[in-house]
């Protein structure tokens, strides 16, 4: 991807997201001037824990997974999309360590944007604009809450079918039968973002193709319209009753 195809996504996706969070025309404009392009092959980290938080970053294309340190290992806490922010801190926070890391989880291309242009912004908004950034920004944070919160209690079976029904919200596209999913997932994958082990993912996994849920199309994942039909997957009702798949996948909501 060129920086000049690049620079004509970000303002695209930019435009999107700036509607949503209240940003007039000039902010996203003067964002998209004063971003800096970044390219990172897959594995690679973005940031870690113990970087300082000086800069914003806005997924252009690909993946990006951000992590909480948690004992010997980590836990995925999201899996970015484009058109999303991550690595937001408040201004004040600039030089303090981030806590979180992020590393690309496909090739992707990442839009980095300096802590003080986004105070700028902020501070030259008018109060309804301000007002509406901080309510974008506590719908975000509350709807990850609530993803990470419905799984205390399920078993792995849930838990698998829920972070599947994600990843089809946020990386999913039409085919026939059903919605594949955009990303080169492993068993082992699965079992971080369900919390399980790689073997039990895999038997759940065989279940679930034996059932209609879920099938191939070439090397991508394919769940079928079976999965997301409460009389026919029942655990899949708590997904669609928290309305998690409503931005992203309107079609099967």
């Amino acid at each position: 991807m060129t920086v000049s195809i690049s620079k004509e996504r970000l303002r695209a996706l930019l435009a999107e997201a700036g509607r949503r969070m209240g940003l007039t025309t000039t902010a996203i404009d003067r964002l998209g001037r004063s971003a800096q392009m970044a390219r990172w092959d897959k594995g690679q980290s973005i940031f870690s824990p113990e970087d300082t938080a000086d800069f914003v970053n806005f997924l252009i294309s690909g993946a990006v997974k951000v992590s909480c340190p948690s004992g010997a290992g980590t836990v995925c806490v999201q899996l970015i999309r484009p058109g999303q922010f991550f690595g937001l801190n408040w201004y004040v926070d600039k030089g303090q360590p981030r806590l979180f890391s992020a590393s690309a989880f496909t090739h992707c291309v990442v839009a980095v944007i300096t802590t003080e242009m986004m105070a700028e912004l902020i501070a030259t908004s008018p109060p309804p604009g301000v007002l509406q950034i901080v309510s974008y920004s506590w719908r975000v944070l509350s709807r990850l809450l609530y993803e990470k919160c419905s799984l205390l209690g399920l078993r792995l079976e849930e838990r698998l079918i829920h972070e599947l029904a994600v990843l089809a919200r946020d990386f999913g596209r039409d085919v026939d039968g059903g919605v594949a999913i955009d990303l080169p997932l492993t068993h082992a994958d699965l079992a971080e973002f369900a919390l399980g082990s790689r073997a039990n993912v895999a038997r759940a996994m065989k279940r679930f193709e034996r059932a209609g849920l879920i099938g191939k199309d070439g090397r991508k994942l394919v769940l079928s319209s079976s999965f997301f039909d409460p009389h026919r997957n029942p655990p899949v009702s708590q997904v669609l009753r928290g309305d998690l798949l409503r931005s992203a996948r309107r079609h099967i909501a």
